[in-house]
């Protein structure tokens, strides 16, 4: 009875819904063969089994006509579709915009896999392809495994080209030397590169790659792992075939390390080295920078033999952080002429006695007359060391303190604080950031120096060409500490004061 329901279940046709009943057909089928013989029987199912594979074959023919006809019709509607009908240079854009840039590797080879006209279009776009590229080469894939990342690796760089691209490359002792071969075989359009774990075999290699479009060098800052390699390795750290390098990136541990590099093409240095002696022998040789960012202990192994650093002309911007138990790491500034500077922060949060030394910090500011941002973390300086450092930088338009406990008090506020016919403490200043500045001042006495230093740009001056005695905020933020029912600042937009 089971095969009798589901050869009745069977029969039902999709357009016109007849249902044959098989118990009609039993008995019609019974009555033709009440006089039959078996043979008979058997010979009538011969029969009906011949017609049914020629009725199949009939509908498969049909079938196939179908499926056919509407392809056609997929077609048709595709060529007539809005996305068909874009110029190919907007669908690229499109596919530009639709990639993440965390996810851009995925996005893209998704993108080239919908339909054989997109990845037409993704391979012939070849700015898809040069976003950022991390190449792992450690051996830790299987064979098949090794052979799709090997396959994806080819088509990136393929289709990438000839644009420059920023490579990351991750490297151990035991890489596979076969895909480093065919990677450096790509230096020529290098536009950046980051070295992870790289091993002295590598760098031996890379010497000798012409990398002449590489404008930024990454070497391990990240990862502080040269001090796992021996003296005599870093020998090979030659880099002299990269002449449009102009930003890099170091992480020294050695008391002797060198690493050739065309230095004064330089006009970026982020530089993380504990001898200050070895920070003052690089920045005497990158005599065109125009950023700086350093991280020492400020303190010299060899005092006797402080490099004298030429005037640093162009140096606009500078961060220095501080880490280790030096206590007087800011005389480090001693020894940094730097007229053209703009922008200066001090950081001293890895430090374990922070020291403000007043007497380094005025020197370097009288040197460095035109410093209009300054900001400050974790420093110990007080209220009066702080308003003597603004005092001498006149043109200071930029202050944020992070984690300054000892200096934001009532009476640097009221020094701020804008009154009519006098000038205040930094005239220009129209940034302020506070972030966790501690307990010793009044959350009222803020209050009034911000307000008073908003009203007066139109309400003293509202109908003549005189500047305003002090600039409106661009920018006030609050954060991180005690700030209390700060009121009165009804007429700060909410993209100025950040509270």
């Amino acid at each position: 009875m089971t095969l009798l329901r589901e050869r009745d279940t069977s029969t039902t046709h999709q357009n016109n819904c007849t249902l044959f009943s098989m118990r009609a057909v039993v008995l019609e089928q019974r009555e033709r063969t009440r006089k039959s013989s078996k043979a008979d029987i058997e010979r009538f199912i011969e029969e009906s089994e011949s017609k049914i594979t020629s009725l199949d074959s009939q509908i498969n023919a049909l079938v196939n006509l179908r499926d056919r006809e509407r392809t056609y019709v997929a077609a048709l509607r595709y060529l007539i579709s809005p996305i068909h009908t874009l110029p190919v240079e907007l669908l690229a854009r499109i596919f530009e915009l639709a990639i993440r840039d965390y996810m851009h590797v995925w996005d893209v080879f998704r993108i080239s896999q919908v339909c054989s006209d997109w990845r037409e279009v993704a391979h012939s776009t070849p700015r898809l392809w040069t976003r950022p590229m991390r190449i792992d080469l450690r051996k830790d894939r299987s064979g098949d495994q090794e052979k799709i990342y090997t396959d994806g690796l080819k088509t990136w760089l393929t289709c990438s080209a000839p644009f420059t691209v920023p490579i990351s490359v991750v490297l151990i002792p035991m890489s596979s030397r076969r895909l480093t071969e065919q990677i450096l075989g790509t230096a020529p359009r290098w536009r950046s590169l980051q070295l992870i774990y790289p091993p002295p075999w590598f760098i031996s290699q890379l010497a000798e790659a012409s990398m002449h479009n590489l404008e930024e060098l990454d070497l391990g800052i990240k990862d502080g792992n040269f001090h796992n390699y021996r003296t005599e390795d870093f020998d090979l750290f030659k880099f002299t075939t990269v002449p449009r390098l102009r930003r890099l990136c170091l992480h020294i541990n050695s008391n002797t390390l060198s690493i050739l590099v065309p230095a004064a093409q330089l006009t970026d240095l982020i530089l993380n080295v504990h001898c200050s002696n070895i920070a003052l022998d690089i920045l005497a040789q990158c005599t065109n920078l125009i950023h700086a960012a350093l991280r020492t202990t400020g303190m010299f192994s060899r005092p006797h033999a402080i490099q004298t650093v030429p005037t640093l002309s162009h140096l606009r911007v500078l961060s220095l952080r501080f880490f280790g138990s030096e206590e007087h790491a800011m005389s480090f500034l001693d020894h940094l002429p730097t007229p053209a500077l703009e922008e200066l922060s001090l950081d001293f949060d890895d430090a374990s006695n922070p020291s403000w030394s007043e007497v380094h910090f005025i020197a370097f500011q009288r040197q460095a007359p035109n410093i209009t941002q300054l900001k400050l973390w974790w420093s110990r300086l007080t209220s009066d060391e702080l308003r003597s450092a603004i005092c001498h930088a006149p043109s200071l338009t930029h202050l944020e303190l992070i984690s300054c406990h000892a200096c934001f008090d009532d009476v640097l506020i009221s020094a701020l604080c804008y009154k009519p016919g006098a000038s205040p403490l930094a005239p220009h200043l129209h940034h302020l950031r506070l972030d966790d500045v501690g307990d010793k001042f009044t959350p009222n006495v803020l209050a009034d120096m911000i307000v008073s230093r908003w009203r007066t740009g139109d309400e003293l001056v509202p109908s003549h060409r005189i500047p305003p005695p002090v600039p409106h905020w661009t920018r006030v933020e609050f954060s991180g500490g005690y700030f209390g029912p700060l009121n009165g600042f009804k007429d700060l937009p909410s993209n100025v004061l950040i509270y």
